[in-house]
């Protein structure tokens, strides 16, 4: 039942906790002698855990032999990963419970944030997205400010709070069951600083904040990050806490080979190797005959290699047996080592019910927003399941960095304080996004995006939005997001736009002319947001075009033109990500009302609807698309019929190649995944086949046609530069295209490409 509930939490708590953990904690870097630690005829044993990501899974191997051994521990001290598996175990969790643990974490969710875009609220989804890379920066004092880490840490965070939920009420580490030290790295001093006391969640984040990767912990005195720079093996802190004996666990490398250290990225890695075995080498120098040092051989499982942690803990058994000789003299009698097992052993589920529930340490956020949100409130029973639940949907706001909480009062009764850390870089937020689209047959584009959005304007959360983009399609945009309520249930969002896009228009499947399309006008929302995934708009809209052949012969009229009247629109979003999902669905329906009496110079409407579909199959994954518009019976400007054409909306046609009046399109992908880029975040490429159909009606170029079927191959995926797709599509009208896009997806002729599956 301990990890039962644990798993429950493990992926809720995975959004955020960490880094306001550190209010709370205190540190020293000359710990003081335990009271707690009693001595008896036997030797104290200190057990010393190193650092190393995810091959500290080996730790846990160890510490099954030991039980098996009966080989009590009289505290621990640890580094990284070695003080997150240390904390458990002197939290009062045994070796079994910490293997079911380790190995049923789901690192996707934990290091690669899977899930947590199902909690974000809709407007976040619909708003936020880029697409070559998820780097948010700040905006401060006229400079661009970068985030203290690149990596986000909130579910790291959450993850350790879960695991050792009741040991965290006790703020000396020297009253755990097993007295404990973990050990970071203070930036600014550069030297070694022993974490004793505080909270043990954030003891352990401290010592794994790899700088660069993850952001440091501050507190009032120390900027602490990954211990490992200083003390990977901290043998003379297990000594100064109660060591009479160690026993060293050290996960030992391949050596390095000279035809590896070869580029500027293979001497960065060696460097920090380096750097870690000259101190590793320092400690292990001071042991002694008494002392056991296990040397654990971790072969090719690397320290970000974290989906392989089961692999590991067979390595750490197989080491220990070896080293069962220089331990048996450790061992103890069956009934002394019961008795000790019985005295250290504790669970760590919560349960109780709530007296209170407050929000403390906001700036700029307004807590009613947060009540507003929650789903854990006062009078309600509790257990660690449910608070990491309501901590990971928390931290899926995108105000927010990490999601501290501590419970106070009476234990049976507390009071719920969460303690959400605002970003730093904020209020002003930066972001970017490249984008580059070629076919062979002649479209070559590309886009450089850029986005600022400064939140929380007012106590209702208002949020400024502005926009620019470069390239073949330019855009100027500003909006203000206003939520009229504390919930962010109902809003209003005035708009105003300039853009200017260049777009071919195609008789009989060739270029007939290139025009330049030039729009300046707003636009007034108002809408609800039904849930996190669903969202629906009404509003007007004032659009001024002006229509110019930039070259060739014309097929639509030139001239300008005032576009204006009603706006509708609904969008759904249940995908994982919004390119190349795995799992879920979108659906999107735009409705556009031009009427004289409105301040247009024609009445036309169009209507148009798009729905999307991912389903898992084993590693695959089915796409399944449908999509149609209408004129519904009126008469479309030229330049506002529906554009078909790309892989976004019918492989085989260049971008935008057939304009008609209506049109429907249905389509079916199988994708097979054929290399995992990096599994962790979800990183992967796939083989992909589609088949399509469908059909145009009152087509530009007045050429009928009947039912068109379409089919084309590709290779498709998320990379470390965006989503990546080439291929080559072919269709019964005798077209074909063969095309690369990289980055932020370039065209928006229908519905499909506006969102729904790229």
């Amino acid at each position: 039942m301990l990890f039962k509930t644990m798993r429950t939490g493990l992926t809720g708590l995975v959004a955020g906790c960490l880094f306001t953990c550190a209010t709370g904690l205190a540190a020293d870097s000359q710990p003081a002698q335990p009271d707690a630690v009693a001595r008896t005829d036997r030797p104290r044993i200190g057990l010393v855990l190193a650092g190393g990501g995810a091959k500290g899974g080996a730790h846990v191997g160890v510490l099954k032999v030991l039980e098996e051994m009966r080989v009590p521990i009289d505290c621990i001290a640890g580094t990284s990963m070695g003080a997150l598996v240390g904390a458990g175990y002197a939290s009062g969790i045994p070796a079994n419970a910490l293997q079911e643990f380790l190995v049923e974490i789901d690192w996707k969710s934990v290091v690669g944030g899977l899930g947590q875009r199902d909690l974000q609220p809709i407007e976040q989804k619909r708003a936020g997205v880029t697409y070559s890379n998820n780097l948010e920066l700040g905006l401060k004092d006229k400079r661009v400010v970068v985030p203290s880490g690149i990596v986000n840490t909130a579910g790291i965070e959450d993850l350790l709070r879960t695991y050792v939920a009741r040991a965290r009420m006790q703020s000396s580490f020297d009253r755990l069951p097993i007295p404990f030290r973990a050990v970071a790295t203070d930036m600014i001093t550069g030297e070694m600083v022993v974490l004793d006391k505080g909270d043990l969640a954030t003891a352990m984040r401290a010592s794994m904040a790899i700088p660069g990767a993850f952001a440091p912990v501050v507190t009032d005195e120390y900027i602490l990050a990954d211990g490992g720079m200083v003390r990977n093996i901290p043998v003379d802190v297990a000594r100064e806490l109660c060591a009479d004996v160690v026993i060293v666990v050290n996960l030992v490398e391949p050596s390095a080979q000279r035809e590896k250290l070869q580029s500027a990225t293979q001497l960065l890695s060696r460097s920090t190797d380096v750097m870690l075995q000259a101190n590793e080498t320092l400690q292990l120098r001071t042991l002694t005959e008494r002392d056991v040092r296990i040397d654990v051989e971790m072969g090719d499982i690397g320290t970000a290699d974290f989906e392989r942690v089961p692999d590991t803990i067979p390595l750490g058994e197989a080491a220990t047996r070896a080293a069962m000789d220089r331990l048996a003299r450790l061992s103890v009698p069956e009934s002394e080592y019961l008795a000790w097992r019985q005295k250290v052993t504790a669970s760590q589920d919560i349960e109780a019910r709530l007296a209170g529930v407050r929000y403390e340490g906001l700036e700029r956020v307004n807590p009613a927003f947060l009540e507003q949100q929650a789903q854990v409130r006062a009078g309600d029973t509790v257990d660690t399941a449910k608070i990491s639940a309501e901590a990971q949907r928390m931290s899926a706001l995108q105000e927010f960095e990490s999601v501290e909480y501590r419970l106070t009062g009476d234990p049976e009764k507390p009071t719920l304080v969460w303690l959400p850390k605002e970003k730093q870089v904020g209020p002003d937020y930066l972001k970017f996004d490249l984008g580059m689209y070629a076919s062979e047959g002649g479209d070559i584009a590309f886009a450089l995006y850029a986005k600022h959005h400064r939140a929380w304007l007012n106590s209702l959360g208002a949020e400024w939005r502005n926009e620019v983009q470069l390239g073949s399609e330019n855009l100027l945009a500003t909006s203000l997001y206003q939520p009229l309520d504390a919930a962010h249930r109902f809003f209003v969002e005035p708009r105003l736009m300039w853009s200017r896009n260049w777009e071919y228009v195609f008789l009989d499947g060739e270029r007939l002319a290139r025009y330049r399309l030039s729009d300046f006008g707003g636009s007034l929302d108002t809408g609800i947001n039904l849930s996190t995934r669903a969202q629906v708009r009404v509003g007007y809209a004032y659009m001024h075009r002006d229509v110019e052949v930039n070259t060739g012969s014309p097929l639509m009229p030139e001239g300008e033109r005032d576009d204006a009247g009603l706006t509708a629109s609904f969008t759904y979003d249940s995908r994982d990500t919004p390119f190349n999902a795995t799992r879920g669905g979108a659906a999107a329906l735009e409705y556009f009302r031009s009427e004289e009496s409105l301040g247009a110079d024609s009445d036309w409407e169009r209507i148009e609807l798009g729905l999307g579909l991912a389903v898992p199959v084993r590693n695959d994954v089915i796409w399944m698309t449908l999509a149609g518009g209408s004129n519904l019976d009126s008469e479309l400007p030229p330049d506002r019929t529906f554009r078909i054409g790309g892989p976004g909306s019918f492989p085989g046609f260049e971008l935008g190649e057939l304009r008609s009046d209506e049109y429907w399109t249905a389509s079916g992908s199988y994708l097979w995944k054929i290399k995992d880029i990096m599994s962790i975040r979800g990183q992967a490429l796939y083989a992909g086949l589609r088949l399509q159909v469908g059909q145009t009606y009152e087509r530009l170029d007045e050429i009928e046609e009947d039912t068109m079927y379409g089919g084309s191959v590709y290779v498709t995926g998320r990379t470390m530069v965006g989503p990546l797709t080439v291929g080559v599509g072919a269709t019964s009208t005798d077209s074909y295209s063969v095309w690369l896009a990289i980055g932020r997806p370039i065209g928006h002729g229908t519905i499909l490409e506006r969102g729904i599956f790229r």
